[in-house]
């Protein structure tokens, strides 16, 4: 597994939308705090022409501007880590025109969230590359920061490789006044685990299941290389929902079961869901998952309820879950 070099002083963080452009002035107005207040930390900002552009449909541009702009970033020496500006629906449309030999020849960090599992999760299945599953760009203009902001920044310099699940998180959307609120943290924290108290070590993959089922059913990704090459070091499977029901659910977790993606897990991990639609969705996972005999965890900090820990796809990360919380310690030499 390659792991990218680690954001140094005085080196720039990329920003571009592989999805949906930042326009609303809210939006727009976090952005330029989150530049500010990295700056200040030593780091400037490069924005991509259509970080703040989009069409009618929600496309911040056309598809082979996005890749581009992408490829701008991973070839600039100066950038040491990629966050996306947001997610969307479009992301999908990249894989017509990506040179995967040119991601590997420039493997740089990149961040993201929600439909950004596209280009995450196929790079880190297929490629070999390390990712991070986390905030989007927008959360590093809440002000205050949330330590969950702090820590992934540590993670992106290398000077963090263990964190701790949080007290509270923000269920569902808040209303923005000044666009620099921080989550509203509504609701306690609880990490569910199947097995009660536990833990389990091995290959961080996953994202969002949306896109995840996606990729499944349309064939677009070949898990075989990944699950071959590290299921002896054991495979954490992490998933998190925007929008799915119970039905979409099922079927996902049984023809990715059927079809050898889940072979050498060590455990399950799934994020707070945003949006489902169906019977009890703990119930659900655990009875389609049931034949694997891990861990099955729920309510994770991960995904579209904030706050959010630092995931990095494709490292060895090990879960201590206990009385409802968890600490996650990851091995960034192999």
């Amino acid at each position: 597994m390659i792991i990218p070099p680690f954001l140094s002083a005085g080196q720039s963080i990329g920003v571009t939308a592989p999805s949906f452009g930042v326009t609303e002035p809210l939006d727009i107005k976090r952005f330029d705090h989150a530049k500010e207040k990295l700056l200040a930390l030593g780091y400037p900002v490069k924005e991509t022409p259509n970080v703040h552009t989009a069409d009618e449909t929600g496309r911040s541009s056309p598809m082979m501007q996005r890749v581009l702009e992408l490829g701008s970033l991973l070839e600039d020496d100066s950038v040491g880590a990629i966050v996306s500006a947001s997610g969307g629906d479009y992301q999908c449309e990249m894989l017509l025109g990506m040179d995967w030999d040119f991601v590997e020849r420039h493997p740089k960090w990149m961040q993201g969230y929600s439909d950004n599992t596209v280009l995450l999760f196929k790079t880190t299945a297929e490629h070999d590359i390390a990712t991070i599953y986390c905030s989007n760009f927008g959360d590093f203009g809440m002000e205050p920061w949330h330590s969950s902001i702090t820590e992934n920044l540590e993670f992106l310099e290398g000077k963090r490789t263990t964190q701790r699940s949080f007290d509270r998180y923000q269920d569902g959307f808040s209303d923005r006044v000044t666009g620099l609120e921080p989550y509203s943290e509504d609701k306690d924290v609880r990490w569910i685990c199947s097995e009660g108290d536990a833990r389990f070590k091995g290959r961080l993959i996953g994202g969002c299941m949306d896109v995840l089922e996606w990729y499944h059913r349309k064939g677009l990704v070949d898990m075989s290389g990944f699950v071959k090459k590290y299921s002896k070091d054991g495979i954490i499977w992490f998933m998190e929902t925007y929008d799915m029901d119970e039905d979409r659910v099922r079927k996902m977790l049984k023809g990715m079961s059927d079809d050898g993606w889940f072979d050498g897990v060590s455990g399950f991990v799934f994020g707070r869901p945003l949006f489902y639609k169906g019977s009890d969705y703990q119930t659900v996972i655990k009875e389609e998952l049931k034949g694997f005999g891990v861990p099955i965890v729920f309510d994770a900090d991960v995904g579209h309820k904030g706050p959010r820990m630092t995931f990095i796809c494709g490292a060895v990360a090990e879960f201590d879950i206990s009385d409802g919380s968890a600490e996650v310690r990851y091995d960034l030499s192999c």
